[in-house]
């Protein structure tokens, strides 16, 4: 279905302009008055009620209302949809009328076209209608899909209704239903069933998810979405979403039974334990809900909730798409004032580790900064909470004053300066005695260090090379808080910082000097590679670390990075961390990226050691290995565009991480999940198949093969 190619109405007030009843006269060539009619002919333009019209010739006829235009009309409606027709005579604000070879763009860039059209209380009644959502695709002559139909009626503030119709993909008819009704463009909100999704698993059976959404107001929507499976029962579950002024609110909610909660064959004891507690809950669910309000131009507030019943659930069930492992629930308020900012909040961590992750309640922070002696000024002060299981809890104050200044030296040479004041108190209260003790520590730093950009150029890349070096001394602590250490990691962004912790908030104790160098290679105003390097040496006595952190021994790990920009299609990006002692890689992950308009491939090989330490256990019965736990594993992912609308798509997972905690010195490598598919996307029709196998094991959830369909039709609106 091809239309002819016609310019927009642009309106023109260069010409007297005429107005009479309901219609006003924009510009014509030629104008004659009668008694009851004004003619006009030659580059017609009017307004009439809230349509405009153009064409060769209208004639107005005030006794009855009636407006005729003939010769390539064109009209657009306040909705912003387009008609082209031959001929229209309409009366009374289009409220009957009939046209002829009407042709519509709607404001969705939906096309319909239709011998004939009659207008009866502002509906267009269509016979013989053929309609698509393709526009752009149209320029091969080649549709995506279309409807035909044998009567249309057309309501732009209601619905689009069909009789007898034939849906046709590639311009080969697929399927026929006597009716077929969707909204039409003019209508914002409107209850009706959605596109369903649909699943099948080797282990969960054929699922299918219907959706209805009821749209409540237009700020308020329902949709109700349950899960049937064939296999492990259903599940109810349906989202609400409502907008207000300065905010809105959605909640996301399910719950099934215990029917899926089956144990795999060869499950261990754990395993067994953990689908025993669901079965014994008699439900699984979750809750999934948000909240953000802006009080006012400084203060807004956000609530976020997720739960889930067990870590299993989401991975149960099919269409979900949050799988995180970690769910955080948090009720936070925060303001902005200038550069400064005020927060408290609250959190809850739900992972599978939440026996030993502390519920935060609450966290107040104040972050305030300003320039000073042509430095900056920083002071940030924490409040924090910790409520841990088994009868622990710890309260932390932390006040962190900091001033930073550079200098710039003779010869180029850079001098950064940071001087911090670190107060921490720290009180904890326990029913069993721990490593994890209270203190009082007021602990001054300073950080020096000496910079030397240096640029180099052989005629075709320039090089901007920074050597590195400084000093960090700051008094050294008896009573560290182990629970921070345990995070405390040098990497090659925080080599040079006072700083190495999870929280911002800790300042390192005890002296040390760092050294190290950047570089950056330049081709044609080009970032052709970017390039790190560095370690730090302690002058003190080295704390009990961690091997995993790279900062057990005296001489720390060599940490660096480097990302090289081979062209516009490749990029090489790695880090790493060797440690000089043990003479072994403590960390290594190399990724290589590749894309052009034909294929696009990501490979990223990793291996190293991260810590995990349990708060209840004392420091002394926890061996090195308990606390240094091993991962390694490959990613690979690959898409060939076969065109410009077509893509196949294929990827694997391979490595040594499970459903439950990793146990030490897991070795045991096995392809975690494999996937292919073909994806089909243009801007009227989406179609994705995939094929993927998932090799999870843990609880009630088993290897599968899953294969999922997805066909959706856009724009289906006129």
């Amino acid at each position: 279905m091809n239309f002819s190619k016609k310019h927009l109405l642009f309106l023109f007030f260069g010409y007297s302009s005429v107005f009479a009843g309901n219609i006003t006269f924009i510009n014509s060539d030629n104008t004659k008055y009668t008694k009851n009619k004004i003619v006009c002919n030659g580059n017609v333009v009017i307004v009439y009620y809230d349509h405009i019209i153009s064409a060769s010739e209208i004639t107005y006829d005030s006794e009855n209302e009636k407006v005729c235009a003939n010769g390539d009309v064109i009209i657009k409606d306040k909705m912003q949809n387009v008609y082209f027709l031959d001929a229209l005579s309409v009366n009374k604000n289009f409220t009957s009328g009939e046209g002829k070879n009407i042709k519509i763009i709607t404001s969705h860039k939906s096309r319909l076209a239709a011998a004939k059209c009659f207008i009866r209380d502002k509906k267009y009644i269509l016979e013989n209608v053929i309609y698509t959502p393709c526009y752009k695709c149209t320029d091969d002559g080649r549709l995506t899909w279309q409807i035909k139909a044998i009567n249309v009626t057309f309501d732009p503030n209601q619905y689009t209704e069909y009789e007898d119709v034939q849906f046709e993909l590639f311009d080969t008819p697929v399927f026929y239903t006597p009716y077929l009704s969707h909204v039409s463009s003019g209508v914002n909100r409107k209850s009706g069933f959605l596109i369903p999704k649909f699943a099948t698993s080797t282990e969960n059976g054929f699922g299918f998810c219907p959706q209805y959404l009821w749209a409540i107001s237009n700020s308020q929507e329902l949709i109700f979405k349950p899960i049937i499976t064939s296999k492990i029962g259903s599940t109810g579950q349906a989202y609400y979403g409502l907008r207000f002024p300065h905010g809105e609110f959605s909640a996301d909610a399910g719950i099934t039974g215990v029917k899926s909660a089956n144990e795999r064959v060869g499950a261990g004891a754990e395993e067994k334990q953990a689908v025993q507690k669901i079965r014994s809950s008699g439900y699984r669910g979750h809750v999934f809900s948000k909240l953000k309000y802006e009080i006012n131009n400084v203060w807004r507030c956000d609530f976020d909730l997720n739960l889930v019943s067990d870590k299993y659930y989401l991975k149960k069930f099919p269409f979900f798409s949050n799988t995180d492992r970690v769910l955080q629930n948090s009720v936070k308020l925060e303001g902005f004032d200038d550069q400064n900012y005020t927060s408290a909040k609250a959190v809850m961590i739900q992972s599978e580790n939440s026996e030993y992750i502390p519920r935060v309640f609450p966290v107040i922070e104040r972050n305030y900064s300003s320039e000073f002696l042509y430095g900056t000024f920083n002071w940030d002060s924490c409040f924090i909470n910790l409520d841990f299981n088994r009868h622990r809890s710890s309260r932390e104050f932390i006040s962190n004053a900091s001033l930073e200044k550079e200098i710039l030296l003779p010869y180029g040479y850079l001098f950064d300066f940071k001087g911090v004041l670190h107060f921490k108190a720290l009180n904890v209260s326990e029913k069993e005695r721990s490593d994890y003790n209270s203190s009082l520590n007021v602990t001054p730093q300073l950080n020096c260090a000496l910079k030397w950009p240096l640029l180099s150029s052989s005629g075709f890349l320039s090089t901007v090379f920074t050597p590195t070096i400084g000093v960090i001394l700051s008094k050294s602590q008896k009573k560290a808080d182990i629970f921070e250490d345990q995070f405390c990691e040098i990497t090659d962004l925080n080599f040079s910082d006072g700083n190495r912790s999870i929280s911002s908030y800790n300042t390192d104790p005890g002296k040390r000097i760092y050294y190290g160098f950047k570089a950056a290679g330049y081709y044609r105003g080009e970032n052709v590679y970017h390039f790190t390097v560095g370690r730090s040496v302690e002058l003190t006595s080295v704390q009990n670390k961690l091997g995993a952190t790279g900062l057990k021994y005296k001489h720390s790990n060599v940490v660096a990075s480097l990302d090289v920009f081979l062209s516009s299609e490749w990029t090489l990006i790695g880090n790493c961390s060797y440690s000089s002692q043990t003479k072994r890689w403590t960390r290594t992950e190399i990724g290589l990226n590749f894309t052009d308009k034909k294929i696009c491939f990501d490979v990223m090989v990793s291996r190293g050691k991260q810590c995990f330490y349990n708060p209840f256990v004392s420091a002394s019965s926890n061996s090195e290995e308990q606390k240094n736990q091993r991962y390694s594993g490959a990613m690979f992912d690959v898409g060939w565009h076969l065109s410009p609308s077509s893509k196949l798509k294929g990827g694997m997972i391979i490595g040594n991480d499970n459903d439950t905690i990793v146990k030490s010195n897991n070795d045991n490598h096995r392809v975690i999940k494999q996937y292919a598919g073909i994806e089909y996307k243009n801007e009227c029709a989406t179609v994705d198949f995939l094929v993927e196998r998932k090799n999870f094991r843990g609880g009630d959830l088993k290897p599968e093969t899953i294969f999922r369909l997805v066909f959706t039709l856009k724009n289906l609106g006129m």
